[in-house]
């Protein structure tokens, strides 16, 4: 019987090392047949959206059940639970997903793309710098002029944080800021994600001041947990309301 195997090289010049690691999981076929593209999520293999939502809400479940109840090393327990406090944020479900991308690092920023074949150049491309995730919400000229409308002090202590990695930079962004407040960070690089996409790929540009006001609605709309059963909303001037 003939073996196949995966060659690593051609995987280590189109993957980043994690999804090298998920792929080399996955058996290969020894019959004489051509690849062909299929849903893992569906019966037959097909994609559709109603699959690929039962399939989220399938995972949410799972991972929070295992997160609180394995047993595993203290490394791994820390990052079950800062993996767990994502998807127990109140923001909506496309939030949660953004900020997943960001943790994995997925998220097709110019730096992304080029290493994996999909882009010529690594730059941005609205500004000309070199790409990156902290680049795109953070440093590009479009992301600066919507954080200069936030809170001075928040702020500040966001640009302070000199961690890379995106699930790091959160965690240690968090440990200074209240829930209430990392929500609002949540939903700002979120809309700047948003604005940035419309504005390379529509060439539809909006103001900062349009992002900021867009912002202030989107979490005055979101109810804030204080903890006893109790809630509280952000009024647009940035006040929390206590709610029973």
């Amino acid at each position: 019987m003939q073996l196949r195997t995966w060659d690593r090289l051609k995987l280590a010049e189109f993957f980043t090392p994690i999804d090298i690691e998920s792929i080399l999981k996955i058996p290969l076929c020894t019959r004489q047949q051509e690849d062909f593209w299929a849903w893992h999520f569906d019966s037959k293999g097909v994609f559709s959206v109603r699959s690929a939502y039962r399939m989220l809400v399938t995972y949410k479940e799972h991972a929070t059940a295992f997160f609180e109840h394995s047993a595993s090393g203290s490394d791994t327990r820390a990052e079950q639970k800062e993996w767990l406090g994502i998807w127990k944020l109140e923001i909506p479900s496309k939030i949660r997903v953004f900020l997943w991308r960001l943790f994995r690092h997925s998220l097709p920023t110019g730096d992304v793309r080029y290493r994996r074949n999909v882009a010529a150049q690594s730059s941005c491309t609205i500004c000309g710098a070199q790409d990156s995730w902290k680049h795109a919400l953070f440093e590009c000229n479009l992301a600066r002029c919507v954080w200069a409308l936030e809170d001075t002090e928040v702020t500040e202590h966001l640009a302070s944080v000199m961690e890379e990695e995106g699930r790091r930079w959160w965690v240690a962004a968090g440990e200074a800021l209240p829930r209430p407040v990392m929500v609002r960070v949540a939903v700002t690089m979120w809309a700047i994600w948003y604005a940035r996409r419309k504005a390379i790929f529509e060439e539809s540009y909006q103001s900062p001041l349009s992002t900021h006001c867009f912002i202030d609605r989107f979490v005055a709309d979101l109810e804030l947990p204080l903890g006893d059963g109790q809630t509280c909303k952000e009024a647009p001037d940035g006040s929390l309301h206590r709610r029973e």
